[in-house]
């Protein structure tokens, strides 16, 4: 499945749903939740994995420069994969099937936005923590990986307290793992 595609086979029909709004929504505090599809690769233990994740986040915006938030997310199903090489650390050998699934993730980001009366392009920078598991037949292993993250995403405005959001984040980038998202979510400012 094409995650890139089913997002934005989404994304298009609702941002054109985005009228055009005068609302000042710049500043104050904002919560929200999304869905984000998860790309795992770069390991040399299997190829890659395809995951989902449920969301949720909250922040505050002192003005379109400076503001921060925090996020939590957790696992909403599991990839079968396949093993190229061993995984020592949980007596997993090559060819073993093994069933990955991500336990949560939370991150916290600096958030600058540039808006104009339509939507918003915003960059976050911050700090990701990710643990998931990597199940065999008679093992379960969790591991826990932890990072700088950054991310590029495009709001629409959809009215003076809502927000459509779009995005791309590199979420932990290690020497074995590298996850990526590309997420749906819906903020509410207060």
């Amino acid at each position: 499945m094409n995650y890139l595609k089913s997002i934005a086979a989404i994304a298009l029909p609702l941002s054109l749903l985005a009228s055009p709004s005068h609302a000042d929504n710049n500043r104050g505090f904002f919560a929200g939740a999304g869905v984000s599809a998860v790309n795992v690769d770069d390991s040399p233990a299997f190829d890659k994995a395809n995951l989902w994740l449920g969301e949720v986040f909250g922040g505050y915006k002192f003005n379109p420069w400076i503001g921060g938030e925090v996020r939590y997310g957790m696992g909403l199903g599991e990839e079968r994969l396949y093993l190229d090489e061993p995984f020592e650390s949980a007596a997993l050998a090559a060819g073993d099937e093994v069933l990955m699934d991500i336990e949560h993730y939370s991150g916290v980001y600096y958030r600058a936005e540039a808006v104009n009366q339509t939507g918003r392009f915003y960059a976050l920078l911050g700090y990701a923590d990710i643990e998931f598991t990597m199940k065999g037949s008679e093992v379960s292993h969790t591991l826990s990986e932890d990072d700088f993250s950054w991310g590029l995403g495009a709001g629409f405005i959809l009215d003076p307290h809502l927000n459509l959001n779009f995005e791309y984040r590199n979420l932990v980038d290690v020497a074995e793992y590298r996850f990526t998202t590309i997420t749906a979510s819906l903020d509410y400012r207060f």
